[in-house]
């Protein structure tokens, strides 16, 4: 299913109801006298965390890898999946009050999204790793295939994806996450260049890059 396309209004379009709602809800409350400063403070917390700012990549290099969210490096580690696929993985945890807005780490094409529903546990529960909602979206370029993994977490309630199948630009919005996590399962000779407890931002900071070896492998 295709959502509407964030692209560089101040506010992202999914955020405008919940805008619009408190707006009403605060030109109430000044008319009645009542609660102005409850729904002053819940209007521009929904503003700042629906804001839309441009993103401008701290490198344009084919072969980088940028952050698809902004947040905390949680995670990097090798595993290895049930089928014995290696893959280099990099968790980046997401809080409420980062910018919401998902954007493509490569440019590429979506082959592939899968979701598994499920709950809205806090991110930090570790029955959220397995009950959470989340959704799997498959990235792949003529050098290079990466897995996308985006979590829900408890103020989420759920998980927008722009488009479940097309091409993406490099650092294009293609989703919206409020509160959650994301796992990037890269390939193993990936050199990062990030570490455990950095902040990154969507679109903009790089997280490393792709070693040449894996073009010629997929170009085999």
């Amino acid at each position: 299913m295709i959502h509407s396309h964030t692209t560089t209004e101040i506010i992202a379009k999914e955020g405008w109801k919940y805008v619009g709602l408190f707006s009403i809800l605060f030109l109430i409350s000044l008319y009645v006298a009542v609660f102005q400063w409850v729904f002053l403070f819940i209007l521009l917390v929904t503003i700042y965390i629906f804001r839309n700012p441009e993103r401008i990549p701290a490198a344009d290099d084919k072969m980088v890898l940028l952050a698809p969210n902004d947040g905390t490096i949680l995670n990097i580690s090798k595993i290895i999946l049930q089928d014995g696929r290696e893959f280099l993985k990099v968790e980046i945890r997401k809080s409420l009050f980062g910018v919401s807005l998902l954007r493509a780490p490569i440019a590429s094409i979506i082959s592939d999204t899968k979701r598994v529903h499920g709950l809205f546990l806090n991110i930090e529960d570790k029955l959220s790793k397995k009950l959470n909602e989340r959704a799997v979206v498959r990235l792949k370029s003529n050098s290079k295939s990466i897995f996308v993994i985006v979590k829900a977490g408890f103020f989420s309630r759920s998980i927008e994806l722009f488009k479940s199948i097309g091409p993406l630009k490099f650092a294009q919005r293609f989703g919206l996450l409020l509160d959650g996590s994301i796992e990037l399962l890269l390939p193993i000779d990936v050199r990062i260049k990030v570490g455990v407890g950095d902040e990154v931002r969507a679109g903009e900071s790089v997280l490393g890059y792709f070693a040449y070896s894996s073009i010629k492998d997929d170009k085999q």
